[in-house]
């Protein structure tokens, strides 16, 4: 599994005299930087990833109120699509307001069936030469972004935009790795099971990456 699942103590908010809506969170992946351009040869060389999808297995909010461990999880999540100009909200919950701090906010990836936790589609460009790549990850991936401290507030909804940089998971890919890649059907399929060094690659950095995240705040 790539990077570690943390667990922590749970306090429950059973305030429930109160009459008004308690504010909600829900999150967001987004891919961004989906051109990753390699070092300068004499040729250009590029990936350009043009689709994908994600699988949220689950949702969790670590963080700490009121000088305690405060834990909200949320599973089975619909598959994303992490290049839709409309991104999907996913995992929503409700907790208690107040201000949050050492927020932890995690994603897990993981495989539904035969639909991999993580799948990319796109070019390799080299010069003249245009190949498409397939990237599909079916281990299971953890993505954590951390906060120092987020207020919850009022009658009010929370979106975490978590983004997920695709120049940054590529990095350290060549073009001499990708030219001398094994070919499935004439593409360049990236897997646990096909060119398992790009893979490797590609799940150390996954592993590594400081995932960016933003809330975004909005009125019920």
């Amino acid at each position: 599994m790539v990077g570690l699942l943390f667990t922590s103590c749970k306090k429950k908010d059973n305030n429930n005299s109160t009459s008004y809506k308690q504010p909600t969170v829900s999150y967001k992946l987004m891919a961004t930087n989906t051109d990753y351009i390699m070092a300068k040869t004499t040729a250009l060389a590029n990936i350009h990833w043009t689709s994908g999808f994600a699988n949220p297995d689950m949702i969790k909010f670590d963080a700490t109120k009121d000088n305690a461990s405060v834990e909200f999880t949320s599973t089975n999540s619909p598959q994303v699509d992490i290049m839709s100009s409309v991104a999907t909200d996913f995992g929503g919950f409700t907790l208690p307001a107040g201000t949050y701090d050492r927020v932890s906010l995690k994603i897990r990836l993981d495989s539904d069936g035969p639909s991999p936790s993580l799948q990319l589609n796109g070019q390799f460009v080299f010069d003249s030469l245009t190949l498409p790549v397939m990237l599909q990850v079916n281990e299971s991936v953890e993505l954590q972004t951390e906060q120092n401290n987020v207020t919850i507030s009022g009658d009010s909804a929370f979106i975490a935009v978590t983004t997920l940089d695709l120049s940054g998971i590529t990095s350290g890919i060549t073009s001499t790795m990708l030219l001398n890649a094994q070919l499935t059907n004439g593409t360049i399929v990236i897997s646990s099971n096909s060119n398992h060094d790009l893979y490797h690659t590609i799940l150390t950095n996954l592993g590594v990456m400081h995932h960016h995240c933003e809330f975004e705040h909005h009125h019920h």
